[in-house]
């Protein structure tokens, strides 16, 4: 998927389709989202890298899956340290639901423990 960001929503570009066919309605999949790579001064990102065998690019930080068990390949970046820790993560996902990636960190913001899925709003 190209951005042009004069041909489209900065929330368009972000998100990536991992199913074929034409784009579905919202409550017909779930939407699954992380940090962009390059997330500024964030003190944590938690980059969605992959979702099944599909590979995410710079700039790709959503996407829309079809309802069922997905395995997601997540980075947990720690600004301070520079520390990147890898997770594979197998969860269900369900249609009309919307989910955020989130960070469990060690002491002191020093290290990503975990990362969960979580349902956001």
């Amino acid at each position: 998927m190209m951005c042009v960001l004069a041909g489209c929503g900065l929330q368009a570009c972000m998100t990536v389709q991992t199913y074929d066919g034409p784009r579905r309605e919202k409550d017909e999949v779930a939407h699954i989202s992380g940090d962009l790579q390059f997330n500024g001064n964030a003190p944590i990102s938690v980059v969605l890298r992959r979702v099944d065998d599909r590979v995410l690019n710079v700039g790709q930080s959503a996407v829309d899956v079809l309802p069922g068990k997905h395995t997601l390949l997540v980075d947990c970046r720690i600004q301070e340290t520079g520390g990147v820790s890898r997770f594979s993560i197998e969860h269900e996902f369900f249609a009309g639901e919307r989910y955020k990636l989130t960070a469990e960190t060690g002491a002191g913001l020093r290290e990503c423990t975990a990362v969960h899925v979580e349902a956001s709003d």
